[in-house]
Order: C-alpha cells, then structure tokens, then sequence
C-alpha cells in the first residue's frame, strides 16, 4: 500500500507537467510583444535624431545622406537599410517663413517564435516612425 505523501508528490508532478507549456507559451508571447515595443521606440527615435540632423544641418554635398546616417547610429539593435526609410525631405514652407524636415521610417518586425507569428496577420508587424521639426536655417537643401 502507498503512502498519501507519495501520491501527492505524483500528482504535483502531473500538474507542473500540464502547466509548464502554458507558461513557457505565456512567457515567449510576453518576450515577443517586449521586443516589438522596444523596436517602436528605436525607430521612432532614430526617425527623431534623423530629422534633428536636418534640421540643424545646412549641408548641401550631405543632406540625406546625412540624416540616414544619424537615424542608423540611432537605432540601436536594428539594422536600417535604405529600403527603410519611406521619407526623407524638407516640407512646404510655414508661413512664418520656416522650413520643416521630415524622416519616416518603417520597419517590419518579426516575432521571434512561429506561433506567436501564426496570430498575428501576415506574420509580422509592420512598425512606422515619423518626426518633422522646424528647421534651424533660412533656407531648405534642395
């Protein structure tokens, strides 16, 4: 005859062993959904520090140029290519008689796991930074 303390030890077992994917689901879902915020902020802060350089720049030889450049050392843990940036320019002219700069960025974010992948549309989350500033010079770069 078996001990009640040993069936115990067998049935919290059995329960650990039912619980265990639902928590292991539980955690690579919420580590997923942590790495698309944090990839939203990167972008949107590259995009933030590509429109600052234009915006403070007057460099005609480096003008978009330039703001990729400072949008990519931004963007730290994501590797942006020239495919990623939507939009690089210098707006209409306020009637103030500044000139705006705009950078938009978008990224597509893949969740690291196939069945986090498998409830989302397509697979994938396609994320947008955008920033417009004033400029700081009289004239935009052509």
């Amino acid at each position: 005859m078996r001990s009640i303390s040993t069936a115990k030890r067998g049935q919290s077992l059995v329960e650990f062993a039912l619980a265990l994917p639902v928590l292991l689901l539980l955690s690579v879902v919420i580590f997923d959904f942590g790495r698309a915020v944090y990839y939203s902020s990167a972008i949107h802060n590259a995009a933030r520090e590509g429109v600052r350089w234009g915006s403070v720049h007057n460099d005609e030889s480096n003008g978009w140029a330039g703001m990729r450049t400072a949008a990519r050392q931004n963007a730290i843990g994501l590797t942006l290519l020239d495919t990623n940036f939507l939009y690089l320019g210098w707006g209409a002219d306020e009637p103030n008689g500044n000139h705006t700069v705009q950078v938009t960025i978008n990224y597509t974010f893949v969740p690291a796991t196939p069945l986090v992948a498998n409830f989302l549309p397509g697979g994938q989350i396609s994320l947008i930074g955008d920033a417009i500033m004033r400029t700081e010079y009289d004239r935009p770069i052509p």
